[in-house]
């Protein structure tokens, strides 16, 4: 499995965070702006002068982080605290050009963050779900797919570019077709 790093900033010196545009899973689309996920100084890692946070890449489009869950504090803050024995997962869809993304959690604990590919959001958008364990999610994308860079996003999510992700027992599923998927198993 590959390995996504992730540098980490300080917040006051003191507190670890990183923003969520710099979690680029699939490759697609640029970013602009993201939110900030402060994380538990438990999975900062060193490498010279530069901290950094790793992610295991276990799909195309997602990622996960042993030990770890997302709280949101009251005041809406997301923060990445260690406790054992739990997994987070980081499903990534991103938007064709100057399109929308559309997810609804079937099932499961998770929080959607959104991160524009232009400064006015013109050009479409990336969501990150941020599941605590296992989860189910229903996914609906528009916007061209055409265009330069954004080719990938029929491979990775169907032809209709809807459909649903299941997350279970540490693999993620993309099903774009529910009927012939279950006359194929």
């Amino acid at each position: 499995m590959e390995k996504i790093k992730i540098q980490v900033q300080y917040k006051d010196s003191r507190y670890p965070y990183f923003e969520d545009k710099l979690l680029n899973i699939t490759g697609i689309g640029d970013r602009v702006r993201s939110r900030i996920i402060y994380i538990s100084g438990r999975f900062v890692k060193t490498n010279g002068q530069i901290d950094y946070i790793e992610f295991e890449q276990i799909s195309p489009i997602a990622v996960r982080l042993q030990n770890a869950k997302l709280v949101t504090t009251e005041k809406g803050t997301l923060v990445i605290k260690n406790e054992q024995n739990s997994v987070l997962y980081i499903v990534e869809i991103p938007s064709g050009y100057r399109g929308s993304v559309d997810v609804k959690v079937l099932n499961g604990n998770c929080v959607e963050t959104s991160i524009l590919m232009s400064p006015a959001g013109s050009l479409g958008e990336v969501r990150h779900i941020w599941c605590n364990g296992d989860a189910e999610l229903q996914y609906s994308i528009s916007g061209r797919t055409r265009t330069v860079g954004y080719g990938r996003l029929v491979d990775y999510f169907g032809e209709n570019l809807s459909g649903k992700i299941k997350i279970e027992n540490g693999n993620v599923q993309v099903i774009f077709d529910e009927e012939l998927d279950k006359l194929l198993s």
